[in-house]
């Protein structure tokens, strides 16, 4: 197949892959060079995130940066979501129409032209990494600052009018299952799972398992952060067994609870390699959500590099996780199951069993030929 130019227009820069929502944009890029594309790449950066880098430079065939800027009126003057109209560069629309190139979209917050009079006829696809609406009032929930707490409300109500946006567009990229039935009032919505780091090798060092139990994530996330004190308050209680969490910025109120277990360590802030060593070697993987939206990056992490994975039900995907985790929901269980496993090495075996399963959903190359093909013809054959 003879592969077009496109446009990708990404909310941030991909480079280090160093947060989930960043994870995808990144591995899809390169995944979708190694297949053949000819990708022309826009990205924002901003303050406190990663800055433009020439390591990007060699998956595409041009790149350009677009400084997203502080725009705090906006929050009160504009109808928009913020995460959309900080977005606005005139320079990105006057790049954009150097060409009649399909445009791929990766992120609502990308979407501030996406209805633009210039462009409104081009091919224009969709990535839907969330349904952000949904994502924003249930971090609203979690949220205990006041002021927080009201953005987000504000947010999420903004996001669900602008979603409308999206009616008309050639097709949507759903990166989760059961997100299909309702984007798909929109326009013809094909599921291409989440694209992430499949380098590490199916070989398990049994001599290099450790008998413990790690639970990871972003603790600056009030999501995470709940997670992280179910873990502590309701689940070390129960078992002597060593339990590690690890994760980006805890606070200290989370650090001090963690003090009061002798079983549990508490890393903050690990480099990656530290983070990719502590899931490929411990025993268990626990990865628990209490909001269901979209995929976890870090359990296809833990899929892919892990040993044996406890998930609760809302981290499943309609069904595609419950074959390739142990699902335990109450506290018992999942220490149950714990003492269960560390008990179990996982084999090679075992791991290969589980790659070849995982793989019928989550290829990065095979997904990469189904986003070329979409662009190309406009329809996924399978």
């Amino acid at each position: 197949m003879k592969h077009p130019s496109f446009h990708i227009i990404a909310f941030d820069v991909p480079y280090p892959p160093n947060y989930g929502g960043i994870v995808d944009v990144f591995y899809k890029l390169k995944s979708l060079h190694a297949v053949g594309a000819k990708i022309i790449y826009h990205c924002f950066y901003y303050a406190g995130h990663n800055p433009p880098t020439a390591l990007l430079e060699q998956y595409c065939e041009e790149i350009y940066y677009y400084e997203r800027k502080k725009a705090p009126w906006k929050l009160v003057t504009s109808s928009l979501p913020y995460v959309v109209s900080s977005r606005d560069n005139k320079a990105l629309l006057a790049n954009l129409l150097k060409n009649d190139a399909p445009i791929f979209f990766d992120g609502i917050q990308t979407c501030y032209y996406m209805n633009h009079p210039k462009i409104r006829n081009r091919k224009r696809f969709f990535r839907a990494n969330n349904i952000e609406h949904v994502y924003y009032f249930e971090l609203a929930k979690w949220e205990t600052s006041w002021l927080k707490k009201q953005y987000l409300k504000i947010e999420a109500r903004r996001l669900k009018r602008f979603e409308k946006q999206l009616t008309g567009v050639e097709a949507i990229l759903s990166v989760a299952k059961m997100d299909i039935q309702h984007f798909s009032k929109y326009a013809n919505t094909y599921h291409i799972p989440p694209f992430f780091n499949s380098d590490n090798q199916s070989i398990v060092d049994e001599e290099q398992s450790v008998r413990q139990v790690l639970f990871q994530g972003n603790l600056s996330v009030k999501e995470n952060e709940y997670a992280a004190k179910f873990i502590l308050n309701e689940v070390a209680p129960l078992s002597k067994e060593k339990i590690i969490i690890a994760g980006k910025d805890p606070s200290d109120a989370l650090i001090d609870l963690a003090k009061n277990h002798k079983n549990v360590t508490l890393i903050a802030t690990p480099s990656i390699e530290k983070m990719d060593a502590l899931i490929r070697n411990s025993r268990v993987n626990l990865l628990l959500t209490f909001q269901q939206t979209g995929i976890k990056l870090k359990l296809l992490h833990a899929l892919e590099s892990g040993q044996h994975i406890i998930i609760n039900d809302k981290m499943d995907d309609s069904g595609i996780f419950a074959s390739l985790c142990y699902v335990e929901n109450e506290a018992s269980g999942i220490v149950n199951r714990m003492e269960e496993l560390l008990d179990q090495p996982f084999t090679t075996a075992l791991k290969i069993e589980r790659d070849s399963e995982f793989a019928e959903n989550y290829g990065n190359e095979r997904n990469a030929k189904r986003i070329l093909e979409l662009i190309a013809v406009g329809v996924i054959s399978s």
